[in-house]
């Protein structure tokens, strides 16, 4: 059957072909092998090109282009402008028969002249101060209607200070310097380094413009100010101002235990403590400062005062405690009614010491300074002993311990004042600046954090040249 289809399709068979096969198989090995190496050596050379043409175009287009500017040609010129009509008329004016015009001066009678208006309040200025009447640097009304009378005549002149590194400019000044005994350890430099302190204190005082207010505090364990108030920081003001701080922390005047500045109603109560940091800046907010310049070298210690209700719940406590050993007390009225102390006297040889010089040690925070004892002589005396003592009065329950000032009550307290003294009053809060002398970490991150909040700067010195 399939030989018959063949022979239909094909006609007369060539069987040396069919034997061969079909289409390429027909071709011999030697010629299949001919033919594929020309198709290789074809697809090669159109590769080749098609690489070489590749390359061409693509250098072409990173070649970067040139940028050529041709200058347009001039199409159109602009002639020099001709004077010839304006000097004819010139000249025409010059020939003409009308009189000259002499210049000549004109004045006019000052009632016929019309000021401006001035528009301005003018406001009482309330100050202790009376101007001498001599020329001062100022501004403001001052410039034009008189010297002595300007901004500066009457305490509202800015000033610039510099403050241990620290630069700035205030109207009203306060210096808060801490006095206490740990600032002429051995570590900050003694007596002759807290000297230096106060020459550059006095500097910063010398530099205040004679149109500034200023006050300067100092604090320990109290605190004492120059004046009640700000002065005009004049010769006078400085002078005195320099000599109040002179007298600190000198020897036989060592830190301050009493001071003029008595604990403010407002703000948290205190009672007591060391380096009344709080003092001395509650006076400050008080005198209305708007510039407040600290040195100091350690944390504020400030105790907690009792509130009213504390006061009041301890009278509660105290009542009840008296009702529950009325017993008791009444047995102690009735021993202490027929007590008599029996007292014997004794000769006591005391024995001869010799002189003792101040010692030379470190002074230390809280310490006694030694100031030494003369020498005694060897000598009897007599004293007194008791030989019954009284019985104790049983004690009711003691006032409760309310701690010491933290971060925040100190905080909590300053918001307080400002509050009260300066926002109700429309005033801008106070600039804060900080200078901790030889400080420890605790206090140094106390005094950083006051700067902050009151947008001052803060600088922690070791020493003073």
């Amino acid at each position: 059957m399939i030989m018959k289809w063949l022979r239909k399709l094909l006609g007369k068979p060539d069987y040396a072909s069919l034997l061969s096969g079909f289409g390429i198989d027909r071709l011999s090995e030697q010629r299949r092998k001919v033919l594929r190496r020309v198709f290789v050596a074809s697809l090669a050379l159109h590769l080749g090109i098609a690489v070489i043409f590749g390359s061409y175009k693509f250098a072409q287009a990173m070649l970067p282009e040139k940028t050529v500017f041709e200058t347009p040609k001039i199409t159109k010129t602009y002639e020099p402008r001709k004077l010839e009509f304006k000097v004819k008329v010139q000249q025409r004016q010059r020939s003409s028969s009308r009189p000259s015009m002499m210049p000549r001066m004109v004045t006019t009678r000052l009632s016929n002249i019309a000021l401006p208006e001035i528009k301005m309040d003018p406001k009482v200025i309330k100050t202790s101060f009376q101007p001498k009447f001599k020329a001062v640097t100022g501004t403001g009304l001052g410039a034009g209607l008189g010297t002595g009378y300007g901004v500066g005549g009457f305490g509202t002149g800015v000033s610039a200070f510099d403050f241990f590194g620290i630069k700035g400019r205030g109207d009203r000044i306060v210096i808060l310097m801490d006095v206490s005994v740990s600032m002429v350890e051995e570590e900050r430099g003694g007596e002759n380094g807290y000297r230096r302190v106060k020459d550059r204190i006095a500097k910063v005082i010398d530099a205040l413009s004679a149109g500034a207010l200023f006050n300067v505090i100092c604090f320990a364990d109290a605190a004492s100010a120059f004046e009640k108030e700000m002065v005009v920081a004049n010769e006078d003001n400085k002078t005195k101002a320099k000599v109040f701080t002179r007298a600190f922390n000198t020897p036989g005047n060592y830190g301050l235990t009493t001071g003029n500045i008595e604990p403010s109603n407002l703000g948290l109560p205190a009672a007591g403590g060391t380096t009344r940091l709080d003092l001395a800046l509650t006076a400050a907010f008080e005198q209305g400062a708007d510039t407040i310049l600290i040195i100091s070298d350690g944390l504020p210690k400030v105790r907690k005062g009792l509130s009213d209700k504390q006061y009041e719940d301890h009278s509660k406590m105290t009542a009840n405690w008296n009702k529950q050993n009325a017993a008791a007390i009444k047995q102690w009225e009735n021993s202490m009614a027929s007590y008599t102390p029996q007292e014997v006297e004794e000769k006591v040889w005391i024995p001869p010491q010799a002189a003792r010089a101040p010692s030379r040690g470190p002074i230390k925070e809280g310490q006694a300074i030694d100031q030494g004892a003369p020498a005694v002589e060897g000598h009897w005396e007599v004293r007194r002993r008791v030989l019954n003592p009284a019985p104790a009065r049983p004690s009711p329950p003691p006032l409760p311990d309310p701690g010491w000032w933290s971060l925040s009550d100190f905080l909590q307290h300053f918001k307080i004042l400002h509050e009260s003294l300066y926002v109700k009053k429309g005033k801008k809060i106070p600039v804060v600046h900080a200078i901790g002398y030889s400080i420890d970490k605790e206090g140094g991150s106390f005094l950083k954090t006051l700067t902050d909040v009151y947008h001052g700067r803060y600088r922690r010195v070791t020493k003073v040249d």
